[in-house]
């Protein structure tokens, strides 16, 4: 969500495009990316103007929360590849969320989010890459869980920097674990169990979504491999440091990224 990511983190189908759809495609994440620090108006209603904006994008018309010439390039894109106007307006309705703190008390709640957040953008961005059967858009939908997941998984600290948490808050309550325990760490065994669990959500969504890389056009099909592999392998690295977020960042060592190449080119997924 941020717009200056870990280069670490997976982006998928956001690089391997052709011709005019590699402009759609970036118009397409310059939406999404707008929205990720959403502001409202001196004087406005927070939820009235949400409201508005959300109507707004799903008619295609111009927005408060997003510069102009970013929503017409998303409209543009989504004229032209026939892509649904609703995509756009929900994660508008979701960027309600990200305006002041951000809190999810249950599991659903935080899935709720990421089906309205992450699931259209993945959604755009795979039809726009010719999968629009329902099986290859639920293998979408999973994959767009799994990488919000893990990107905030991730950048827990940073996050909660920003007044963001993306962890179950009923979940920190079921293994005795406050907000400013991740906010600093360090990583206690209940983090640590804590953490573990919301690493397999991201296992399991992405898990479920793998297949999707196979109807890929060739040059797509092998970056989503390595995104997809590079995933798990930053879960990988996350669990041999026992999920210690705070004493440097979790990155990938040049010998880690050649195996994940390994797996990418002659892998069987």
């Amino acid at each position: 969500m941020n717009a200056d990511p870990s280069p670490d983190l997976p982006r998928p189908f956001h690089d391997e495009w052709w011709g005019q759809r590699r402009t759609a495609a970036q118009a397409l994440w310059d939406w999404h990316t707008a929205l990720s620090e959403p502001s409202v108006p001196p004087g406005a209603a927070a939820e009235a103007f949400f409201d508005a904006e959300r109507d707004r994008a799903e008619s295609g018309e111009s927005l408060r929360a997003i510069p102009e010439e970013t929503a017409a390039s998303a409209y543009e894109a989504c004229r032209t590849y026939d892509l649904p106007l609703a995509w756009l307006g929900a994660q508008v309705e979701a960027a309600r969320l990200l305006h002041g703190p951000t809190r999810f008390e249950t599991a659903d709640r935080l899935d709720t989010f990421a089906r309205l957040w992450a699931v259209p953008h993945a959604r755009l961005l795979a039809a726009l890459a010719g999968l629009t059967n329902s099986v290859q858009r639920s293998w979408a939908d999973e994959l767009g869980r799994g990488f919000f997941y893990l990107a905030h998984l991730i950048r827990l600290p940073s996050d909660l920097a920003r007044e963001r948490l993306f962890v179950p808050l009923d979940e920190c309550r079921q293994y005795d674990v406050t907000t400013q325990q991740l906010r600093t760490g360090p990583a206690t065994e209940a983090v640590q169990r804590l953490l573990w669990k919301q690493s397999v959500r991201v296992r399991d969504a992405l898990q479920r979504g793998r297949a999707l890389a196979n109807d890929l056009w060739v040059r797509q099909r092998y970056a989503l491999r390595g995104y997809w592999h590079g995933a798990l392998a930053l879960l990988d690295e996350l669990d041999r440091r026992d999920y210690d977020l705070w004493s440097e960042p979790v990155r990938l060592s040049a010998f880690r990224r050649f195996e994940v190449y390994l797996q990418v080119v002659f892998g069987r997924s």
